[in-house]
């Protein structure tokens, strides 16, 4: 996928998107796409004679279809035309050839959306044409049957059919390409497009994924869709009530993930993993705190949760609050509509020597029902972070006391650690005196043994230690 250098470009789009500020997305729009042209220009001039497909792919650039070749020339040709309005209406109701946009150049789009953003990657996203009904399984139990089908397997079966409504809403993508551009080729203006496709499918697509209300637009993880639930044509479906959540104990997490793993209607639905959907800062100070743990080898180790979950970074998330999810249980389907996926536009004016057209896309999505997510405030969330010590105990090592004659002799250790010291008390018999106190370990390794008069001392080694004491007769 094409890359623009300068990031900081998406995120004045994103922010001005957010806040609905019309002239900052104009000049965020603005400022994107010159951005773009200007780089593809530099890169053509690099690159315009570069035959080896893996270097131009490793740009951006990849090979096209014969397909997209000829969907392109033929843009090209009308945005060249005197009348290109009329030309866009030309190459769509052509039906000699398939007027419209090539469904492999969105479809291109949204891998490198997946693959960029966690959050596009872990639902479920199709690339369907243009579609009006979900039909999926409502978690039933399937069974496999002997014999013949009678009216109550027939049920059976049947009931365990969801068909979901849906309703494709229109997201446009307005580009402004300079006359100049078009003597580049088709490669290159293919480019440009996915680069404006991209851009507005990236900040539209995520911010409905996590909040969209449902009006003319798809309905969001955190709207409450149960059964009954009142929608509004202004607003749209309500934010769910957030659930408040201290810690992530398995006590509180584990009855928390359980409310997930049943349908709305109360079948059970099964999955091995879940997603935690926060933005960044409520991550850094919230989130990260409350599951990292410093081992004994003084390492780090985050996101431990006690059930696995997968924590996704989207600043879409509004501070103080995160979103539990099943993933898989989102769908967010896109198409393009019958009539084309790209048309001129006149209503709008940008620059001389430039003409201006939008990239139509069609697309809807929504959690499979009101329990596939929970909204949760995470406002107050305690830290729960630990150092985990590894506590050895010492070992003790034997003392023992070799077999002796003429007298007797105690230690004041049975055992002792390693560098501790050991005393040994001789006491001769009658008629007799000390003559040796030593202390051996292994094979045979002495011990420095210090002696005054019948005592006798040592420092303890690693390993367990015999003292032999002597006696002789007394001067």
């Amino acid at each position: 996928m094409f890359k623009l250098g300068n990031t900081d470009l998406f995120a004045a789009l994103s922010k001005a998107m957010k806040e609905n500020d019309e002239t900052a997305m104009k000049a965020a729009v603005e400022a994107f796409q010159q951005s773009v042209s200007e780089q593809i220009h530099a890169d053509f001039q690099e690159l315009a004679d570069e035959k080896d497909v893996n270097v131009l792919a490793s740009r951006g650039y990849r090979q096209l279809t014969t397909k997209e070749k000829t969907w392109y020339g033929k843009v090209i040709s009308a945005m060249k035309s005197t009348n290109p309005k009329q030309a866009f209406v030309d190459i769509i109701s052509d039906t000699t050839t398939e007027g419209a946009m090539p469904s492999t150049i969105v479809e291109d789009v949204f891998r490198h959306l997946q693959e960029d953003h966690p959050l596009l990657g872990a639902i479920s996203f199709q690339y369907v044409g243009y579609l009006t009904k979900w039909v999926t399984n409502d978690h039933s139990t399937q069974r496999a049957y002997w014999g013949e089908i009678t009216a109550d397997i027939e049920k059976e079966i049947t009931s365990s059919i969801k068909v979901i409504d849906v309703k494709q809403h229109m997201l446009s993508a307005f580009a402004v390409i300079e006359l100049g551009m078009l003597d580049l080729g088709p490669m290159w203006l293919d480019a440009y497009i996915r680069a404006c496709l991209y851009e507005a499918l990236y900040c539209g697509s995520e911010q409905a994924v996590v909040g969209g209300n449902g009006v003319n637009c798809p309905i969001g993880l955190d709207r409450d869709i149960h059964e009954g639930v009142t929608f509004s044509t202004t607003d749209g479906y309500p934010q769910k009530t957030p659930e408040i959540i201290h810690d992530f104990k398995p006590e509180t997490y584990g009855p928390l993930v359980a409310k997930l793993a049943k349908t709305e209607k109360g079948k059970k639905r099964t999955f091995s993993t879940v997603g935690l959907i926060c933005n960044l800062s409520d991550y850094l100070t919230k989130i990260m705190p409350a599951t990292t743990y410093q081992a004994s080898d003084g390492s780090f180790k985050n996101n431990l949760f006690p059930f696995p979950t997968t924590v996704i970074i989207s600043n879409e998330v509004d501070d103080g609050r995160a979103i539990l999810f099943v993933p898989e249980e989102y769908q967010m389907f896109v198409g393009g509509d019958k009539a084309g996926s790209i048309v001129y536009d006149d209503s709008v004016k940008f620059f001389q020597n430039s003409r201006a057209f939008r990239v139509v896309q069609y697309a809807t999505g929504r959690a499979f029902d009101n329990t596939s997510a929970i909204l949760l405030n995470i406002a107050d969330m305690d830290p729960a972070y630990l150092t985990v010590v590894q506590e050895t105990k010492p070992v003790h090592y034997g003392v023992t006391l070799a077999a002796m004659t003429d007298g007797t002799a105690t230690s004041s250790r049975a055992t002792a650690k390693s560098g501790e010291t050991v005393t040994i008390t001789a006491k001769p018999a009658a008629g007799k005196a000390l003559d040796t106190i030593t202390a051996t370990y292994g094979a045979s390794t002495s011990v420095t043994v210090t002696t005054s008069g019948n005592v006798g001392t040592f420092t303890m080694p690693a390993d367990d230690v015999t003292v032999t004491v002597t006696f002789k007769a007394a001067a």
